[in-house]
């Protein structure tokens, strides 16, 4: 059995998911840890002692219920700070046809990940999206093909350095040692989305407390990734400075009485809150909370339009619409209100495709911890069949170097594209 650990340090908890491998392949979730996020702002740590506490906690509760020791985490990334890019390159491989092998597209995604290198940055994924060979375009998986030129465009995400090694030396700190690291958006898709949602192009957003976290697809692959800063502590922040509330009490109400589209709410509707200074609750009018929520919200969205325009995304070529997941999906109303927004069909994201623990994991709270697990398994189950086919032993390579990210190309190429 293999035993995979993710762990997903968010802006308002942690969460240590423990999956195990069987023989035939399938992951089971036998454990998860969950504790509230201290010393975490929005992917920074702002304390090491109290982040380092908060991972300790969620692991300790994970391997209870799990019963066994855990030691090892694949770790999810984001931040405010990432942000991605298409690299377009072409290697010429001879003046006559040659088959085509893993190493000419190594030469591509080495090249693309130089020219994308950027002082204070660190490349944590690069990623083929679509394949020429000589002048046939629409190539979809070249090795084994003859040709003697392949271009290719590569998709390449990176995220600030301070912020990635601080990261890091919270789980190290805690005891846990990183065997892999995977981005906390392509993890929330790897849960939640479909291939054929994938293939007809698709927006998803993983809403958390402190960060949107967002990706592109189009025709299978990856065409943009990229974070608000932004997610339901905002939301939350804004009702308790509205209603003269503490945090709590705000959290509690955009909860049980939150709705993300105003006028689809009554207007008689009364809710009562305790505001500072005062003694006795008083009422106020449910659609006012609603209209709160909503001007917050349009001001996210707005944000993640106007990054995908910039990149060049035509939402119209979105056939498969818009799938919401992380905690702040679970607002009542949200579908409605990205529907209006968007002009688009839209679903709820549940993670999906793991055994064990349903119950507790079907939430699409736990989309990027899920992904992580599943996206983990892929990769070893891949080296896997590297190491049989080679006769010898492999280790996972602990850090972000060439061959971590070609290993992860393959899994992709096989899985996705």
């Amino acid at each position: 059995m293999k035993l995979i650990t993710a762990l997903d340090i968010g802006t308002s908890k942690v969460v240590a998911l423990v999956g195990e491998m069987d023989s035939y392949g399938d992951v089971h979730i036998i454990g998860i840890g969950e504790s509230p996020s201290k010393g975490i702002d929005r992917g920074y740590v702002t304390r090491l002692d109290l982040a380092v506490n908060s991972v300790l906690s969620a692991v300790k509760e994970a391997q209870e219920m799990a019963g066994v020791k855990l030691s090892k985490v694949v770790l999810g990334i984001s931040g405010p700070t990432l942000k991605s890019q298409n690299e377009k390159d072409t290697v010429s491989i001879s003046s006559q046809s040659v088959e085509i092998d893993y190493t000419h597209i190594e030469r591509l995604i080495e090249r693309a990940i130089m020219r994308s290198r950027e002082e204070g940055y660190e490349i944590i994924s690069a990623i083929p999206r679509r394949f020429v060979l000589d002048e046939q375009e629409g190539v979809i998986d070249p090795v084994g093909l003859l040709g003697s030129k392949i271009s290719a465009e590569v998709h390449v995400v990176k995220i600030g350095t301070s912020l990635l090694k601080n990261t890091e030396k919270v789980v190290t700190n805690a005891g846990m040692e990183i065997v892999g690291r995977f981005l906390s958006p392509l993890a929330s898709a790897e849960a939640v989305l479909s291939h054929e949602e994938k293939e007809e192009g698709v927006l998803m957003m993983d809403m958390g407390a402190g960060l949107t976290n967002f990706v592109v697809f189009s025709e299978g692959s990856i065409l943009v990734t990229g974070c608000i800063p932004m997610g339901g502590v905002n939301i939350t922040k804004d009702i308790a400075h509205f209603m003269k509330i503490n945090i709590e009490q705000a959290e509690r109400i955009k909860i049980e009485n939150g709705y993300a589209l105003a006028d689809a709410v009554n207007e008689t509707e009364r809710i009562k809150i305790k505001p500072r200074g005062e003694e006795k609750e008083v009422t106020v009018s449910r659609r006012q909370l609603a209209e709160v929520i909503q001007i917050r919200l349009e001001e996210i969205m707005e944000k993640v339009a106007d990054y995908l325009n910039a990149q060049g995304v035509n939402l119209d070529s979105l056939h498969a619409g818009v799938v919401i997941t992380g905690g702040s999906a679970k607002l009542a109303g949200m579908r409605e209100f990205l529907e209006r927004y968007f002009d688009l069909p839209v679903r709820i994201g549940y993670p999906m495709g793991v055994i064990g623990l349903k119950e507790k994991v079907q939430d699409p709270a736990y989309a990027v911890a899920v992904g992580l697990v599943k996206l983990a398994h892929r990769e070893f189950a891949l080296e896997k069949r590297g190491t049989l086919q080679k006769g010898q032993e492999k280790t996972t390579e602990n850090n972000f170097n060439l061959s971590s990210l070609i290993t992860r190309f393959k899994a992709f190429f096989k899985d996705i594209m």
